[in-house]
């Protein structure tokens, strides 16, 4: 008897094994031994700290770029699936910044929680502890 397709278990390429292998490789060989230590884990948070979205060029100076490894970390948990990937709301215009939840539908309504900031940058450095934690349980790694 035949199997409908509905039954089969799906393919490596429609699970998109290529790119997930690849980037579970890249967390592994780049990232974790950074985050699994405590004191390089804190300096990266420090480091996301002082530029959360980079800094502006001053002339005769270098940019302040992120390091290489705090650049993977922010590229690898911003590339997150919508539903329930946290978002700045500005509240009030300039002076208030609040923490979004999306919905992962085009339409739904964003959940905003009772988080408040003064600054873009510290809602910004908000956001990306939340989301460095959640890359880190999903490694094992407590913080």
């Amino acid at each position: 008897m035949a199997t409908k397709k509905s039954e089969t278990a799906p393919t490596a390429l429609q699970q998109n094994y290529a790119w997930t292998a690849v980037d579970d490789y890249d967390v592994r060989t780049y990232m974790l031994p950074t985050l699994e230590d405590k004191a390089k884990r804190d300096a990266l948070i420090a480091e996301h700290r002082q530029h959360p979205r980079g800094a502006a060029t001053q002339p005769g100076e270098a940019p302040p770029l992120h390091s290489r490894v705090l650049r993977m970390v922010v590229d690898k948990v911003r590339m997150v699936p919508q539903a329930g990937k946290h978002t700045i709301v500005e509240t009030e215009p300039w002076k208030e910044y609040a923490i979004g939840i999306l919905p992962g539908q085009r339409g739904g309504a964003v959940k905003i929680t009772k988080e408040r900031y003064n600054t873009r940058e510290d809602a910004e450095h908000a956001i990306f502890k939340k989301r460095l934690r959640a890359l880190c349980a999903q490694y094992g790694i407590r913080m």
